[in-house]
This record gives C-alpha cells, sequence and structure tokens, in this order.
C-alpha cells in the first residue's frame, strides 16, 4: 500500500501545479532582490571599505531599496518552501535518499532565508528612523548587533544548503535523464554561484558576492527556477489529464 501511495504522491497534479507557481515565484523574486541591488546606493552593496556609520547614515536617508531587497528575500523563502517538494519529486525515483537529506537542506536554507529577512526588515525599519539623531552610544550599539538577525555564518544556510540542493538535483536529473542536459549544466553553474555567495559573505570578498547576487541572483538561478515552473506546469497538466481520462464516465 506504501508504494502506490509514493507513486501517486509522485504524480499528482496538485503538487506539481503548487510547485510551478512557487518556482516562478523564486525566479521573479531574485530577480527583484538582484534589482533592488542595483539600485542600492554604493555604500549600501556590501563594499568592504564602507565603515558601519557611513552604511547606516546612508541607509536612513535613501532606504527604500534596501528595504525592497530584503523583502524580495523573505517572498524568496516563502516560495522557495513551496518549490522544493515539487522539484524534488521530479527526482525522487533515481535516489531517494540524496532527495530527501538535500530537500532537507533547501527546506533550511529556505526557511532561515525567510527568517532571517523577516528580522532584518523589522530591525531596520525601527532603526532607520532614529539612527541619524541618536547618540553616539546608542549608534555604536546598532553598528555591533545589526548583522546578527543574518544566517551566522553568513549564507551556510541561505546558499550553501540551498546550493547543496540545487546541485544534487541537478547531478541525480543529469544522470538519469529525468531533465533536458542544458538545465542539468545551468544547475551546476547556478549550485556555484550560491557557493560563492557563502565564500563571499564569510570572507568578505566582494566580487564573489558580485557573481553571487548579479551573475547567480539575476540570470542563472531565475533561468534555472522558471524553467522547472514551466516544466512542472506541464507535468501538472498531463498528470491531470492523465487522471481524468482515468476516471469513469
Amino acid at each position: 500500500m506504501i508504494e502506490p501511495a509514493r507513486l501517486h504522491m509522485q504524480h499528482d497534479p496538485t503538487i506539481a501545479k503548487a510547485g510551478s507557481i512557487a518556482s516562478f515565484g523564486v525566479a521573479l523574486s531574485y530577480l527583484a532582490s538582484s534589482v533592488c541591488a542595483v539600485l542600492m546606493p554604493p555604500e549600501l552593496q556590501g563594499r568592504p571599505d564602507v565603515a558601519p556609520h557611513q552604511f547606516w547614515m546612508v541607509l536612513s536617508q535613501d532606504p527604500l531599496a534596501h528595504l525592497g531587497f530584503h523583502w524580495s528575500w523573505v517572498a524568496a523563502g516563502f516560495f522557495g518552501l513551496g518549490a522544493v517538494p515539487a522539484i524534488s519529486l521530479v527526482v525522487w525515483s533515481r535516489n531517494r535518499g540524496a532527495v530527501l537529506w538535500s530537500a532537507a537542506a533547501a527546506f533550511c536554507g529556505f526557511a532561515v532565508l525567510a527568517r532571517s529577512h523577516l528580522m532584518e526588515v523589522a530591525f531596520d525599519r525601527r532603526i532607520i528612523p532614529q539612527y541619524p539623531h541618536a547618540d553616539p552610544a546608542f549608534q555604536q550599539a546598532v553598528q555591533v548587533v545589526a548583522g546578527l538577525a543574518l544566517d551566522v555564518p553568513d549564507g551556510v544556510f541561505t546558499y550553501g544548503a540551498i546550493g547543496v540542493w540545487v546541485v544534487t538535483v541537478s547531478w541525480l536529473a543529469h544522470q538519469a535523464r529525468l531533465l533536458p542536459s542544458p538545465l542539468c549544466v545551468l544547475g551546476y553553474a547556478t549550485g556555484l554561484t550560491y557557493f560563492a555567495g557563502v565564500l563571499g559573505y564569510t570572507f568578505l570578498v566582494h566580487w564573489l558576492l558580485v557573481v553571487s547576487i548579479g551573475v547567480g541572483g539575476f540570470l542563472l538561478a531565475p533561468i534555472w527556477y522558471a524553467w522547472l515552473g514551466f516544466i512542472l506546469r506541464e507535468r501538472a497538466a498531463q498528470h491531470g489529464a492523465s487522471a481524468h481520462a482515468g476516471q469513469p464516465s
């Protein structure tokens, strides 16, 4: 009885359809985060030569793109939680253990992504109006605790865990020819940009952040998720038609 239930889950059009919508949502959220990053003042773009006080003074004058950046990541986190099950089921038959472990990592990554940036938005919205007029002791305290809401060490979950899942899905699909080869190769490249984000945030290497957010977030990841969104939508339609055809008239 267990095996037919698993097979039904793997071909459930509802899961595929929801996953398709979520995958498109992840793609759009990644695009939005990259656009917001470009629109930020240079002092807010993660440059290592910008002092914390300068960062907060600039942020207090022009917070819109910065807050939009965080809200985009919040959306990516929530959409990602919906995309992981459907995408993982595509390669479920190839290696269930690898799918389960990597999907668990991705769930953690997307959950931490949403939680971290929700906390960052809440913190920033409270501090931004007060910071320019606050006394130096308050400003110093803000500079110390500002980054504690985010994934620590930076990017281990939000980039590393998700990257492991993307590479695992692509590798399993490539081996079993479950997805188009160009999509699998794109998945490998996308995974590398996730890992670049881990290294960039951990060691404060600006060019790695540019690769991760610019090349990965603006180009590779949106294409990968959107492509899978189209594939899942097509599978949902096929499975739905098969289920409808199998019903007695």
